[in-house]
């Protein structure tokens, strides 16, 4: 359990500028830390029977921007525990010097990806191929690690001729970026703990703007979720790091893969297009993409 301490700190400090059904929010928020970070706005205020403007106002008494900056740093914190580094010392201690790690992490992550293929619906699949197919450009997104697959993404549907871009979080942030979008184009976001508050705030100005959103993550409660028309939960567990990525990239060839099938005689002709780039130049495109 994270250390919910500053938050009732903060409660306390600012009890008497709470009105009554804020400090009602407050003290469900202190109960029930989980059940708060992992819900929607509109699910809380329905539950605690208050209006979705009374739960972003009391976010703000406590210092943040609104909700969502609220609820993605309690994600994390709860999500956060045990940090890569102490997981990697507990690790350490707890494995005898003779263990197989080989064995050990090669079963751990083939255990993943069985996982996460077991549980993708073959209807939603389907739906996150199509909203692809039909888009007019793709953009891809995410922070971090994400930022490494989101762009692994866009080269395979590149591959397949689904015109596609990888958003970079640098000098112009995500939300900037999004403002370039069509209603017909489709978004790709991948985000694991810690979550990334501008992949979420990203992904809310997309949807708000009517934009397709498919969005790869570790669970159905992700804050990534309420603005997904597609969610694709992986199990990223690992006796080392908090997140290991084998069931994402699973998850990015399956697409790729669906894509692929859908429109054949696009992808065939793409990809002849590519082998002879390769033949005539006398380079492998793959090789020189990972440079």
């Amino acid at each position: 359990m994270a250390d919910l301490i500053q938050y009732k700190q903060l409660i306390v400090e600012n009890f008497d500028k709470l009105t009554k059904n804020q400090k009602k929010i407050a003290q469900f928020f202190i109960d029930h830390p989980e059940e708060f970070a992992f819900s929607s706005i509109d699910s809380l205020a329905k539950q605690l029977e208050v209006g979705k403007s009374t739960i972003v106002r009391l976010a703000k008494v406590l210092g943040y921007d609104g909700f969502l900056e609220l609820k993605i740093e309690l994600s994390n914190k709860l999500r956060g525990d045990l940090s890569q580094t102490k997981k990697f010392t507990e690790t350490l201690k707890s494995l005898s010097p003779r263990a197989d790690f080989i064995s050990l992490i090669s079963n751990k992550e083939i255990e993943n990806i069985r996982s996460t293929v077991e549980k993708i619906d073959k209807d939603v699949f389907n739906k996150a191929v199509q909203i692809f197919i039909a888009a007019n450009n793709i953009y891809t997104l995410g922070s971090g690690v994400s930022a490494f697959l989101s762009e692994m993404a866009a080269y395979y549907f590149n591959r397949m001729n689904m015109k596609t871009k990888a958003f970079t979080h640098g000098s112009v942030n995500f939300e900037e970026q999004i403002i370039s979008l069509k209603k017909d184009d489709a978004l790709l976001i991948i985000t694991l703990p810690p979550y990334s508050y501008a992949a979420v705030e990203a992904a809310e100005a997309a949807r708000y703007r009517g934009i397709k959103i498919v969005s790869i993550t570790d669970r159905i409660t992700s804050p990534i979720s309420q603005f997904s028309d597609i969610v694709f939960t992986c199990d990223t567990d690992n006796i080392v790091f908090v997140n290991t990525v084998s069931s994402i990239l699973a998850i990015i060839y399956i697409l790729t893969t669906g894509i692929g099938l859908s429109d054949r005689t696009t992808s065939l002709t793409s990809l002849s297009l590519l082998e002879k780039v390769e033949s005539e130049y006398g380079f492998d495109i793959h090789s020189e993409f990972f440079k």
